[in-house]
């Protein structure tokens, strides 16, 4: 989840960047560009860095569907109505998370005996994280399921106590 703050924060930067773009962009540039079409309203030669930032974003923003979007925007909303410290905790609490991340990819490397060159290693990195999160995605399934059941099976053996119990309170009335 914190990641996905960090994510969020990045794209926030980049709406604010585009926003302050448009707003410098003249009138015939933001014209040309439609609300729903895909071209720049800043049309140049060689894109800023933060432009093309922006615009990678906002593909990657189209390419969602719209629940993911709207979460992602309600997401983005909650940030900003974030504190500062707030935010500080968040991002402190995400460079630990990827500081035990490296040190998990790093105790994988080890562990594997294997010597890579660094475009292997890059590679070795983005698998493991794949399967990494493949099996964290799997584990959470198997509890929820595991869950699930136990919540039915509380429910049931409360069912009975609670029966047998209202069935017998009225005789023990008489």
């Amino acid at each position: 989840m914190v990641g996905f703050f960090v994510a969020l924060i990045l794209l926030g930067f980049a709406v604010a960047s585009g926003e302050s773009q448009v707003a410098a962009a003249s009138p015939s540039q933001v014209a040309a560009a439609s609300p729903g079409s895909s071209a720049s309203p800043v049309t140049s030669s060689t894109p800023s860095t933060s432009s093309s930032r922006f615009e990678l974003l906002r593909k990657a923003f189209d390419q969602l569907s719209p629940e993911q979007q709207e979460r992602t925007l309600q997401n983005l909303r909650r940030w900003q109505d974030l504190s500062s410290d707030e935010r500080e905790v968040l991002r402190q609490r995400e460079r630990v998370q990827k500081q035990k991340q490296e040190a998990s990819i790093n105790e994988a490397y080890v562990k594997s005996g294997l010597q890579l060159n660094e475009e292997q290693r890059v590679a070795f990195h983005k698998r493991y994280l794949q399967e990494r999160r493949r099996l964290e995605e799997q584990l959470a399934h198997e509890i929820q399921e595991k869950r699930q059941i136990g919540i039915a099976a509380i429910i049931d053996s409360l069912k009975k106590e609670f029966s047998a119990t209202k069935a017998t309170a009225p005789t023990a009335a008489h």
